[in-house]
């Protein structure tokens, strides 16, 4: 994978551009709070990349589960941000059972919240890249 773009190497939570794929790849690294993450998020959609609509790969691979508190407070995000992440797609790619769990909450609350965008897990990084490929 081609790096363009990072917003900062040293940062809990860091973000590239993936150029073949056009998709912006969000790395979260432990311990991150959510203000880091939200202030990734702004960054992001701000960015030429995440217009007209944003492709995101969250890969927490390597990452511990987020909290309940957590999943509701990026919920809350997505749907203060709808108008900006309308037709977006969301895929995050998780190593274990309790990442799985955590990130489906957040894909069928997002769906909930946040109808005009698709949120999706996967275990296999392959897979979430061909996903966002088709949309």
């Amino acid at each position: 994978m081609a790096l363009v773009f990072a917003l900062c190497c040293s940062m809990p939570v860091s973000w590239t551009i993936e150029p073949e794929g056009g998709f912006v790849v969000l790395l979260p690294t432990d311990p991150a709070t959510f203000e880091e993450w939200r202030t990734a998020m702004l960054a992001v959609l701000a960015a030429p990349v995440s217009k007209p609509r944003l492709k995101m790969l969250i890969d927490r691979r390597n990452s511990e589960p987020v909290s309940v508190e957590f999943v509701n407070q990026m919920t809350d995000f997505f749907a203060t941000h709808q108008r900006a992440l309308a037709g977006s797609r969301r895929a995050i790619v998780v190593s274990d059972d309790a990442g799985f769990g955590m990130a489906r909450m957040t894909e069928l609350k997002s769906a909930l919240e946040n109808p005009d965008s698709l949120a999706h897990v996967f275990r296999s990084y392959p897979e979430a890249v061909q996903w966002l490929a088709g949309g």
